[in-house]
């Protein structure tokens, strides 16, 4: 073990993943017929929201399934077998194919459109549900949402449309790469399955659409929004750069070459790291905003919780892996700045928001998009480190 991190606590991170996250989540977000209700306040009570989304479904059974994997109680694998099936028996449309957007408690459809997003999710959800139940019928309807996003969402450039009528005709004529990059996410874990390591294939082709097509060829940054053709969106129509997806692409990139990807991809790993520093680091109090202008300066001074979690994993993970030694003082501080501010000390979780830029903080623990699946993923990794540093 280097003498750069010699002070880091990992050992924090699964602390913090199994004595307040999880348990919180299974605690009070479960219910009996197997919905996962997020909206959760501040001492984690549910708000009376009665719904769920596929995104949401699907980021808890992940959720859900680490907790099995790290301890073994029942209650994180009954929590998985219950959300597994009602996700199939209540979003899956039996009559067009796909997936619905959400549904209330008793499996009312209360919005029928189909999402790139949302399948990506119920790939990548359903392969962790497998990998803790057995339950070959989750694995093949991951399977089978692939097909339906090769097929049903895929574009005439190569991409994939955004979003969808119950029908699979077009609503959305902006395109998005956070799509893409979910699906390049839920293909990993799908190819990591036994038998299904020829997905990976698949997800090098996503990863191949997005150096060759997505990547600004003068720069190499990758922009978040784009017009039908998959041209840039200029900054007068919401054209923007992501910071936080900066992040995430480079830590899945170098991830995917750990899984045997093509090893070129760690130079482009590499520069979505530095661009994402350069542009979103807050080198006085840690931290990163996001998002920035397409010219790459911040629009506003906004540090949102999960692009915290992505940076944080990503720097540990080249700190760790790529042998990054200068990246060991930003993660310390970045941390910091999150236990300091986003992390409630008396409730325990993260605040949605700490109020940047006068707007008051958001002190809820839960909401259709924040199920915490981002903070799962950078403990996780930070477990998965530790070990290699043993």
């Amino acid at each position: 073990m280097s003498s750069s991190h010699r002070g880091f606590d990992f050992k924090w991170f699964r602390d913090h993943l199994l004595k307040d996250i999880l348990p919180n989540w299974v605690k009070n977000a479960v219910t009996k017929e197997g919905l996962f209700l997020p909206h959760l306040d501040r001492k984690w009570n549910p708000t009376g929201k009665d719904y769920g989304t596929l995104v949401s479904q699907s980021r808890l059974l992940y959720n859900f399934a680490k907790g099995y994997e790290l301890t073994g109680e029942e209650k994180y694998l009954r929590a998985v077998e219950l959300g597994a099936r009602f996700l199939i028996q209540n979003f899956k449309d039996r009559e067009y194919g796909g997936w619905f957007w959400s549904c209330n408690r008793e499996g009312k459809v209360l919005d029928a459109h189909k999402s790139s997003y949302g399948h990506a999710f119920v790939i990548f959800g359903l392969s962790h549900a497998f990998r803790v139940t057995g339950d070959e019928n989750l694995e093949d309807q991951a399977i089978e949402a692939w097909m339906i996003m090769n097929t049903r969402f895929r574009d005439e450039y190569g991409g994939f449309s955004w979003r969808m009528n119950r029908k699979f005709e077009e609503i959305e004529e902006i395109k998005s790469q956070n799509p893409i990059m979910h699906t390049f996410e839920a293909l990993l874990a799908l190819g990591d399955l036994d038998g299904l390591r020829h997905i990976h294939r698949d997800a090098e082709a996503i990863a191949e659409f997005v150096i060759n097509r997505l990547l600004r060829k003068r720069d190499g940054i990758l922009p978040e929004l784009y017009t039908h053709d998959w041209k840039e969106l200029p900054a007068e129509r919401g054209g923007r750069i992501d910071i936080g997806h900066a992040f995430e692409w480079a830590y899945l990139l170098s991830s995917a070459v750990e899984r045997g990807l093509p090893e070129r991809y760690l130079s482009y790993a590499d520069h979505l790291l530095k661009y994402g520093f350069r542009i979103g680091y807050d080198p006085k109090n840690g931290g990163i905003y996001s998002p920035a202008t397409p010219d790459g300066e911040i629009l506003e001074r906004r540090k949102g919780w999960w692009e915290q979690c992505e940076a944080i994993r990503a720097l540990m993970h080249f700190a760790v892996v790529r042998k990054k030694e200068n990246l060991w003082g930003p993660l310390e501080k970045t941390l910091d700045f999150v236990k300091r501010f986003y992390i409630d000390s008396e409730f325990g979780g993260w605040y949605i928001s700490i109020g940047e830029d006068s707007r008051g903080r958001n002190e809820s623990k839960g909401d259709e998009w924040k199920v915490d699946y981002h903070v799962v993923g950078m403990c996780m990794e930070a477990i998965r480190l530790s070990s290699k540093l043993i």
